[in-house]
């Protein structure tokens, strides 16, 4: 394997989650003369070709093996070589009406057994559906409720989706095992489209993977997606227009301009292949060199807690969302963070050695075993990568989320809490700044006291 190329990063935090759009004059008055004259007709004969390709889908299902509905076993005969291309061209061609009239694909696309994974990216919209249409409609991971989806949900049949339950909490290792199964059955099945991030973003910056689609350890390809309209109608993300606007915007312009480019395909080495983590970011670092696109510590999880830190007006850096995100998990976020620290300060005081893995973490926070949450808050907080920290890290999070204070005596009693060591001092740069280091803040804003005074 070659060495791996480093991904583009930014000093500045990247807020993966909002859509800023400055609709203008101009455009609303276009978009509302538009409704009148071309978005009627778009609609009628998108319904009605949609229509016209149910029909054919529930007639061509009909006799299909429950083994090849469930996904076990591959389409064959004429319902692959024929019914499928005419079904997704049907598709293809209502969206053409809906103004996608061209959308064209850069590099080489790689065959199933090149590449079994095809890794779509960045997932920013529900529209994106029209760009797995346009790449021949095949597997996918869906939620189950899709399957009930009128209309959609006996055309969606025929790409031999896997259906993940949202709602079932065990549903993450049960979709890597059926991903797992499916790559590495030996069988004639097309390619499997996965969108890595599991959710929408606003296509700023690559989220952090997903791993279900590199535990099987397998080659994969990825396909980077660029929408081109100088109006940003598509992204459908936390903050930011809601779905029904941006699909009226979206089908009252004249023609929307987007393009798909393959990328080589990423092969693993054994080291990957025997740590999903490892080769999911590694590839979102391989796709961040070729595309110039950032890579992002945030996840979809994190979202909500971005939200919370805007709204209880705290920067929004990668390290407090993940305290914020912890503290849920440790069913503490109703809890006053000062009295979080009392009871801490307490434990300090026979705790010790205070420097450890992620299990002695754990063990200070009150638990036996060590949640997700909490290995993605040490992965942050853990620069130098040494597998060891300083467990009042914590504590000094929990500073940095008191709203009872200002800013000018959070930074004093952090630095009361830590000792000088540069590593130290740093994690006070982690939380406030989103850098790694208190040498980047000569390029950038000095710590102010009189910011977020509200703080």
């Amino acid at each position: 394997m070659e060495e791996k190329q480093q991904p583009i990063a930014s000093v500045d935090v990247i807020n993966p989650f909002i859509l800023k759009q400055d609709v203008s004059q101009l455009q609303i008055f276009k978009s509302v003369i538009l409704s009148v004259i071309l978005l009627p007709i778009r609609f009628l004969l998108m319904i009605l070709i949609l229509t016209f390709d149910w029909i054919i889908g529930v007639l061509t299902l009909q006799g299909i093996s429950k083994e090849q509905t469930e996904g076990l076993e591959p389409l064959t005969g004429w319902r692959r070589k024929w019914a499928k291309p005419f079904i997704v061209s049907l598709a293809r061609f209502m969206f053409v009406i809906g103004g996608w009239f061209w959308i064209p694909q850069k590099g080489r696309r790689a065959t199933a057994q090149e590449a079994p994974i095809l890794l779509v990216m960045p997932h920013s919209s529900f529209l994106d559906t029209i760009l797995v249409i346009a790449l021949g409609c095949p597997s996918m991971v869906v939620k189950d409720s899709t399957e009930k989806t009128p209309l959609f949900g006996s055309l969606v049949k025929y790409s031999q989706p896997l259906f993940v339950t949202s709602e079932d909490p065990d549903s993450r290792r049960k979709i890597a095992e059926k991903i797992r199964e499916r790559v590495t059955s030996g069988k004639d099945f097309e390619q499997l489209l996965v969108f890595p991030e599991g959710g929408c973003g606003n296509r700023k910056a690559l989220l952090r993977f997903k791993l279900g689609a590199f535990a099987p350890g397998v080659p994969v390809q990825p396909c980077f997606i660029r929408y081109k309209n100088n109006l940003d109608t598509i992204t459908w993300s936390w903050e930011g227009p809601g779905a029904l606007k941006q699909l009226w915007l979206t089908l009252t312009q004249f023609y929307i301009s987007c393009e798909l480019e393959f990328l080589p395909v990423y092969r693993p080495t054994e080291q990957e292949r025997q740590n999903p983590r490892l080769f999911a970011d590694n590839v979102q670092h391989y796709v961040s060199s070729l595309t110039n696109t950032p890579v992002s510590d945030f996840c979809l999880e994190d979202a909500r807690f971005l939200k919370m830190a805007k709204e209880s007006r705290l920067p929004p850096t990668v390290a407090l969302v993940k305290l914020l995100r912890l503290r849920r998990t440790l069913g503490n976020q109703d809890m006053n963070p000062a009295d979080e620290l009392k009871q801490l300060e307490e434990k300090r005081k026979s705790f010790t050695p205070l420097r450890g893995d992620v299990q002695h973490l754990a063990s200070y926070l009150g638990l036996e075993r060590c949640p997700e949450a909490l290995k993605e808050f040490f992965r942050i907080l853990d620069q130098q990568k040494k597998n060891s920290l300083d467990v009042r890290v914590y504590d000094i999070g929990l500073w940095m989320l008191r709203t009872d204070v200002k800013l000018k005596e959070k930074m004093q009693e952090a630095f009361q809490i830590l000792d000088e060591k540069s590593e130290n001092l740093d994690i006070i740069a982690l939380y406030w700044k989103g850098i790694k280091s208190l040498k980047n803040l000569k390029i950038t804003d000095k710590f102010d006291p009189e910011e977020l005074s509200n703080c």
